[in-house]
């Protein structure tokens, strides 16, 4: 008779599981640390050290500096509003707020945050300019209806990486002119 047999498992297989396990919780417990690590930093870097713009500048595209000035009837159109119309999907718009001198300069709205630049490409356009309303009237429409919507205004521009390129000069007419002939 053989009282003294081993376990079947040897004996040690107990304690070389014990090891294991705690070698596996050893590692998921790093890997949560580095993650949490890694989490907050990139917390940090977003929101303190500028991320986003640098996250905006590799999946966006190529950006420049674009102004112009705009004319009704050949006197400069003070005030109103330029708007841009990218023909290529995903680029935002840019808004030109148009001065008292007719002239312009293209800002993007990026998150929150105007820029002065516009997305290189070829653009649509539209011009509108309302009066000063008083009260709760609905806005009155100054600049000729033709130019407020991209489909009938027949202006485009086109963004140029050299910014030197990048002016434009808007002749717009009303047709009050034409009638009185």
């Amino acid at each position: 008779m053989n009282e003294s047999a081993a376990p079947a498992n040897g004996g040690e297989t107990s304690d070389a599981t014990t090891r294991q396990s705690t070698a596996h919780w050893g590692r998921l417990w790093l890997i949560a640390v580095c993650l949490m690590g890694v989490s907050a930093g990139g917390v940090y870097w977003w929101t303190f050290a500028e991320g986003e713009k640098w996250w905006h500048t590799i999946l966006l595209p190529a950006k420049a500096a674009f102004r112009g000035t705009i004319t009704l009837d050949g006197a400069p159109l003070r005030g109103g509003q330029l708007t841009t119309w990218p023909e290529r999907a995903g680029v935002p718009k840019s808004v030109g707020f148009i001065g008292q001198d007719g002239e312009f300069i293209l800002e993007t709205d990026i998150d929150g945050n105007y820029f002065q630049y516009a997305f290189v490409g070829r653009h649509r356009v539209s011009i509108e300019q309302y009066a000063m309303q008083v009260g709760p009237s609905p806005p009155v429409m100054t600049s000729p209806a033709k130019y407020a919507s991209p489909a009938t205004s027949g202006l485009a521009i086109t963004v140029d990486r050299d910014a030197s390129k990048n002016i434009a000069h808007f002749e717009l007419h009303s047709g009050l002119k034409d009638s009185n002939k």
